[in-house]
Order: C-alpha cells, then sequence, then structure tokens
C-alpha cells in the first residue's frame, strides 16, 4: 500500500471516529459570529429568573440569543449587570444598542457593548490527525510546521499519549483561530488532515457561571 493510500484509509476511519466532534468544531461560531452585550438598569432584589427571561425576550428581536446571564452574589442579591450573548456578530450588538434606556417590565435597560479582547483568538490549539503515520515523529513536525506557519507563529508541536496518531499545533499569532480552522480537510503530503481547534482563550457563546464573593468582576 502506497503512503498515500495508507493516510487515506486512516482519514476515513478518522472521520467515522469522529464525526461528532468534527461536526461540532465546524459549527463552533469565531469572535466575529458573536456578539455581547452587558445590561444594567434593573433592581438587584428582583428573582433571577424573571430578570433572565424578560431580558431574553425584550432583545430577541435583535439576533439569536445563546445565553443571558445575570449573578446571584452570596447575600442572595442580584449582581447590578447582567450580559447576554447573540450569534450574528457586530449587528446584534448594534441593534441591542438601539434598545438602551427602553422599559422592561417597569425598569429601564442600559445597554453597553462587551467585545472580546482584541487578541482572545490568537493562540489556537490545532488538534491535528490523518497524516501519514509511515513518515516518522521528525518528518511529520516538520510537515506540522510548514502547514501551519501561515496561520502564526507555531510555538510548540506535542504527540498526544506517546502516539504519533495525534498532535496538538500551538500558535499565536492575530486571526489565528480562524486560520487554523480553514485548515480542516486540507491536505498535507498527500493526505486529507482533520483538524480540530481544542483550545480558544476567551472565546465562547455561554458566558462563564462562577461562585461570587462580593462584586463579579
Amino acid at each position: 500500500m502506497s503512503p498515500t493510500e495508507g493516510c487515506a484509509t486512516k482519514g476515513m476511519s478518522l472521520l467515522t471516529l469522529n464525526e461528532r466532534e468534527t461536526t461540532t468544531k465546524r459549527s463552533k461560531p469565531r469572535k466575529r459570529d458573536i456578539g455581547r452585550i452587558r445590561v444594567k438598569g434593573f433592581s438587584i432584589d428582583l428573582p433571577r429568573d424573571d430578570v433572565e427571561s424578560a431580558l431574553r425576550k425584550h432583545f430577541s428581536s435583535c439576533g439569536e440569543i445563546t445565553d443571558v446571564c445575570v449573578h446571584v452574589l452570596t447575600d442572595n442579591l442580584l449582581s447590578d449587570r447582567g450580559f447576554i450573548y447573540f450569534l450574528g456578530g457586530q449587528g446584534t450588538v448594534d441593534k441591542a444598542m438601539q434598545l438602551s434606556g427602553t422599559d422592561v417590565g417597569g425598569w429601564n435597560v442600559i445597554v453597553e457593548p462587551y467585545p472580546f479582547l482584541e487578541n482572545a483568538d490568537w493562540d489556537p490549539v490545532a488538534f491535528v490527525q490523518g497524516y501519514d503515520t509511515g513518515l516518522g515523529k521528525t518528518e511529520i513536525k516538520r510537515m506540522l510546521f510548514n502547514h501551519f506557519s501561515s496561520c502564526g507563529q507555531i510555538m510548540d508541536i506535542e504527540f498526544h499519549n506517546s502516539t504519533i496518531g495525534v498532535a496538538s499545533v500551538y500558535l499565536y499569532g492575530e486571526g489565528a483561530e480562524d486560520k487554523v480552522l480553514d485548515l480542516d480537510g486540507s491536505y498535507m503530503g498527500g493526505c486529507k488532515i482533520l483538524v480540530k481547534h481544542i483550545i480558544t482563550n476567551g472565546i465562547y457563546t455561554v458566558h462563564p457561571r462562577r461562585r461570587h464573593y462580593g462584586w463579579p468582576r
């Protein structure tokens, strides 16, 4: 069996084994696809469920909402701010801003943009499978370095659990996350590789839930 035939066979097997993961990764929103806002104006002694439900209904016309979060503090009072996440990017934020000052069942909502940090998607890790494992670790690392170098600075390349069939490529650079995801299904050395983005610093569609001791940061 030729090297090309070998990696094609492994690629089909990996696609079957990781079909759910690959589908999930491809549907994962990127930073530009997510809009988020911070809202204020509600009374902190209201029930959280009532506030979150009212906010979800009030901002539903702005786009698809993925999360509405108002934290409860240790004294069982609400934080004075909430967070709403949308799919649709900046356009959803622009629509939400137009609702600032409007009535939400007896209180006026104040809306502020809450963008991600500029470098929030600069340090992704690419989880890679499907390449020809018959080449040896040194050659595979060289090919991975060359293949992913257009995405940003290569910080490290590691193989998982002493197996040569799964590699992690650590990168850093502006727009690196988008560039990494674009390499899923690309060909490296005649093999169609699977690329899954497994770590991102601060890109999410659901607000972190933490136990708060005092005001949230």
